[in-house]
């Protein structure tokens, strides 16, 4: 059966305990199964089965279907049996039948979607390496054994090839001590990086920056994700493997991404912040999913142009503003459409989305409260999944818009008062800082704005029951970031050299990390 057959407009079924659902798993060009293990007010636990054939299952080996396993990395002989939100079942999936539980309904991990696949996928690319290095790494995963490099010790279990570690290698030096590393996350781009990433059988991830070359050529590579950062970039040679690149940085409008080795499909994200919207060059790859982040100013018929062929649009604002999102309508293959923090649409441009034949999932993030109700009402029962959260009207926007907390407002873990308190701190240390700059403030100054901003945080926390936790701590770090960079690095020092500065980012962090107290 052809892919464009299975997915026919289907009605969704709800979900009952026994039930056995195949799929097609884009990935691999195959479909899947899963059964339906439980299902109750809010949750349905699923177990993937060991089926991944060219057609879909009959009815009559149900039975005999048994459950699927991860062997992968560091899985032993796990089954896949996961939790989701109570959801009817995709219309693109096949019921086969029911039969009995082929396991107990307990799910190790939760997600937010049915499966897709990629648990299929990642075994199958296990399987793709080579037995010795597959041992190997089962071998080494939780040894304690060390490496001594040049006169330093490394643990030989060791995941990842980072700067401590790229440091002290030599152009004469491997990674074949290091049987379990995965990937790569270094600064600077050199023959000794190149050679080293050949010696690292499942190395399959590279995560670079400040390459220091014009001409990036990574074509003998064995990568399938990039995440690069682009300053300076001319070239970019992708190798034969890549199926996700993420660029980021300055990226120049010249630039050139050479994907002549590559084929199929490819998941894009370009971070807007210092680029613009091009294709640079990507010639021989699809780009079924893009992403595009930091975004200040899309003109959304420029982004439709360009990438016709996009299945999965992931857009998020800086905030930002989108200019003539009606053309998002034009992308006739889409199928999941997600947007946060950008603003400048409303419903009469929602409504280019009807002709979408495809469309699955709409996920909408603080947004416009116009075309926010205008989904909400229109594609009600309609599609896999539609979530509409954080409807902003003009007066939010006015109060908010350059607010990084912003996204607090609404959280359903976050007191109201706390954030409109930490609003409040923020713009003040803003006028703080922008004043103190204007009288060339010197670092005892700006360290002590810092400290009190600090301290406000800490205050809060006490206030309202230590609700500061882990993403909030990065957010309260970030938000100074954004302080830091449009305050302290205005002007002179941003366009020069920012160690001319008074303070560096590093020492505002070290003053905030002394500072804050239980968070």
């Amino acid at each position: 059966m052809k892919k464009d057959q299975y997915l026919a407009k289907l009605k969704p079924r709800t979900a009952k305990p026994g039930e056995v659902y195949a799929f097609y798993v884009e990935m691999l060009g195959k479909y899947g199964a899963c059964q339906i293990l439980a299902v109750d007010g809010k949750s349905i636990c699923y177990m993937l089965l060991d089926y991944l054939e060219n057609d879909l299952p009959g009815e009559d080996i149900l039975e005999r279907l048994q459950p699927y396993h991860r062997e992968s990395f560091r899985y032993h002989h796990q089954m896949i049996k996961t939790g989701i939100e109570n959801t009817p079942v995709p219309r693109d999936y096949r019921y086969i039948g029911q039969c009995r539980l082929k396991s107990s309904p307990v799910w190790d991990s939760y997600s937010w979607k049915w499966p897709t696949g990629e648990d299929y996928y990642y075994e199958e690319r296990w399987k793709s390496f080579d037995e010795t290095d597959r041992s190997a790494y089962k071998k080494y995963s939780n040894s304690g054994d060390f490496v001594s490099i040049h006169g330093r010790m490394f643990r030989k279990n060791t995941g990842g090839l980072r700067d401590d570690l790229y440091q002290c290698l030599t152009e004469k030096d491997t990674l074949e001590a290091f049987p379990c590393i995965t990937y790569a996350e270094v600064q600077g781009y050199s023959g000794k990086l190149e050679k080293l990433l050949s010696t690292a059988p499942l190395l399959r991830t590279l995560r670079l920056q400040k390459a220091g070359v014009e001409s990036l050529d990574l074509g003998n590579a064995s990568l399938d994700n990039l995440e690069l950062e682009m300053s300076g970039i001319r070239r970019l040679i992708l190798p034969k493997s890549t199926r996700s690149l993420k660029l980021y940085g300055e990226l120049r409008s010249d630039l050139q991404i050479d994907d002549s080795l590559c084929g199929g499909k490819m998941t894009l994200e370009i971070s807007l912040k210092n680029a613009g919207l091009l294709r640079y060059g990507l010639q021989n790859t699809k780009v079924q999913r893009l992403r595009l982040t930091d975004i200040k100013e899309l003109d959304m018929s420029q982004a439709a142009a360009q990438f016709s062929e996009t299945e999965y649009l992931n857009l998020s604002g800086g905030p930002g503003t989108v200019t003539h999102m009606q053309e998002v309508g034009k992308l006739s293959g889409l199928r999941n459409f997600y947007c946060k923090d950008l603003f400048g649409y409303d419903e009469r441009d929602m409504e280019s989305l009807e002709g979408l034949q495809e469309l699955r999932e709409l996920d909408f993030d603080s947004v416009p409260k116009e075309a926010g109700l205008y989904l909400k009402k229109h594609w009600k029962g309609k599609l896999d999944r539609l979530s509409v959260t954080h409807l902003r009207d003009k007066g939010w926007l006015r109060d908010n818009l350059e607010n990084p907390l912003r996204h607090w407002d609404g959280n359903e873990f976050i007191p109201k008062a706390a954030y409109r308190s930490a609003k409040k701190c923020y713009k003040d240390t803003k006028k703080l800082l922008t004043e103190a700059m204007g009288r060339a403030a010197d670092r005892k100054e700006i360290e002590e704005i810092v400290r009190r901003y600090t301290q406000s945080f800490n205050k809060l926390n006490d206030r309202y029951e230590e609700f500061i936790e882990t993403e909030e701590r990065e957010d309260i770090f970030l938000a100074m970031q954004r302080l830091y960079e449009e305050c302290i690095l205005q002007g002179e020092y941003w366009q020069a050299d920012v160690n001319a500065a008074p303070v560096t980012l590093s020492e505002i962090w070290n003053v905030m990390d002394e500072a804050r107290e239980n968070w």
